[in-house]
């Protein structure tokens, strides 16, 4: 969806967004003055001059308001590529994932703080998603450890993260 925005590099900034809003509210000025002049007069050719001002007002709104959506389409861009890396590339231990699954027993505490039997799975009252004990999307939440028919009964679906 995102593939034509570059992500490497910081898109707008407030100097940016600044310059984005004065070009906005000088075409609405422009606008606006034209509308106030041209209706003061009766005469077209009078009104046709101050048309071509309000045009240029709409011109320089369409642009910054065109510019502003962009930035902000890139700004979303690069933020789901950190979002998808981080979730994309779990930390490994230095041994990568052999390491990791010596590291953690079934039974031993996950980083939420639930110490489950094995086949169990974690979801808070709230939650419509159950996941592993390990999975990063629980972590510091009040998590309770049940059977996956008992989150299925509850009307929950699997994590997409860590897939249980």
């Amino acid at each position: 969806m995102f593939g034509g925005i570059p992500v490497d590099v910081r898109p707008g900034g407030r100097a940016a967004a600044w310059v984005l809003r004065v070009l906005v509210a000088a075409g609405l000025a422009a606008m606006a003055l034209s509308w106030a002049r041209a209706s003061d007069t009766v005469q077209v050719s009078e009104q046709v001059d101050w048309a071509s001002v309000s045009l240029a007002g709409v011109t320089a709104v369409t642009l910054g308001l065109v510019a502003s959506v962009l930035i902000a389409r890139q700004a979303v861009a690069v933020r789901l590529a950190r979002v998808t890396a981080a979730v994309a590339t779990p930390e490994l231990p230095a041994g990568g994932p052999v390491a990791l699954a010596v590291a953690a027993p079934v039974n031993a505490p996950a980083a939420n703080g639930v110490t489950s039997a094995e086949g169990e799975l974690v979801a808070a009252a709230r939650m419509a998603r159950y996941h592993t004990p390990t999975c990063p999307l629980t972590i510091g939440k009040p998590v309770r450890p049940a059977s996956r028919t008992d989150h299925e009964r509850a009307g929950r679906q699997p994590c997409g993260v860590c897939a249980p």
